[in-house]
């Protein structure tokens, strides 16, 4: 056991003098074989039933969003989902194991899932004051720690900057860049009358632009940035490895996380590793309250 405790030591020592590129791959084997042993706080890698999920439809104005919430206590974690279908269904296995140490929910955005379409253009304004409100009115105290993923990554880094004081804690999970070639792909795509084509056209401005500075810029918080270079050139895993390192300079305290043990959904690939992600967000942010 002291020659795990010793790990988590020398990991701890690395991750405050605050890497500038990324965890070498010894470090996460060190990060894995610690967590095995448990994190502080009780998370376990296998998780357990929390008691029973709560799935409701909260008011946000003129439409309602669907969100399911478990667990207790501080800080509440908030899963954003990417643009892929089944946004609360995708997240069960996370709400349940991280449900088990502290307040979690899961919400699907405007037109999505259970939730009831939105009036105006779906921008990243619109879907992030949405995100505040329905927060606030589901009685959910800030700071929160916001889990984006692909897609849903811009959408919590935008919260992140518009409400810097309601995050403690951050963890992208091989989030869309605006300045990556999905963005750019993206930003080409024809219009179309559907919530996902609908989200799109709201960030092409953004991607065209390549630039989310109009909204401020991240908070420094305890962040996880995961990269998964599965199936991809060598030449985009360096440009793909590079933006997320441009995004992870906004931490002073954190850590960035380079697999390719998974592919781009990292959270269903490799549940493990994304929370331990999470607990190490959720434990940092304890440790600094």
């Amino acid at each position: 056991m002291f020659f795990f405790d010793t790990l988590w030591v020398l990991f701890l020592e690395v991750k405050m003098i605050k890497p500038k590129k990324m965890i070498s791959p010894i470090l996460v084997v060190m990060f894995i074989a610690v967590g095995c042993f448990g994190l502080e706080n009780g998370i376990r890698i296998e998780g357990s039933a929390v008691g029973e999920d709560r799935m409701e439809m909260v008011d946000v104005g003129d439409h309602k969003l669907q969100i399911m919430r478990s667990g207790q206590g501080s800080p509440t974690v908030i899963f954003e989902s990417g643009l892929g279908r089944k946004e609360i269904e995708r997240w069960s296995e996370m709400l349940a194991r991280i449900g088990e140490i502290t307040s979690v929910v899961c919400y699907a955005r405007a037109g999505r899932a259970g939730s009831e379409p939105a009036k105006g253009p779906r921008t990243p304004v619109a879907v992030t004051e949405e995100l505040h409100t329905m927060l606030e009115r589901a009685g959910y105290m800030p700071p929160y720690i916001l889990v984006g993923d692909s897609f849903g990554a811009l959408y919590v880094r935008v919260f992140a900057m518009r409400y810097p004081k309601d995050v403690a804690g951050l963890v992208l999970i091989d989030g869309v860049h605006e300045r990556s070639q999905a963005a750019a792909i993206m930003a080409k795509m024809e219009g179309g009358e559907d919530v996902l084509s609908l989200e799109r056209t709201g960030m092409a401005d953004y991607f065209i632009s390549g630039d989310l500075s109009v909204f401020g810029k991240l908070p420094d918080v305890p962040m996880v940035v995961m990269t998964s270079t599965r199936s991809k050139s060598e030449d985009y895993r360096k440009v793909w490895r590079d933006l997320h390192s441009e995004l992870f300079q906004a931490t002073s305290n954190g850590m960035h996380i380079v697999t390719d043990r998974a592919g781009h959904s990292i959270y269903i690939d490799d549940p493990d590793l994304v929370v331990l992600a999470i607990g190490w967000v959720i434990d940092a942010v304890r440790k600094e309250t």
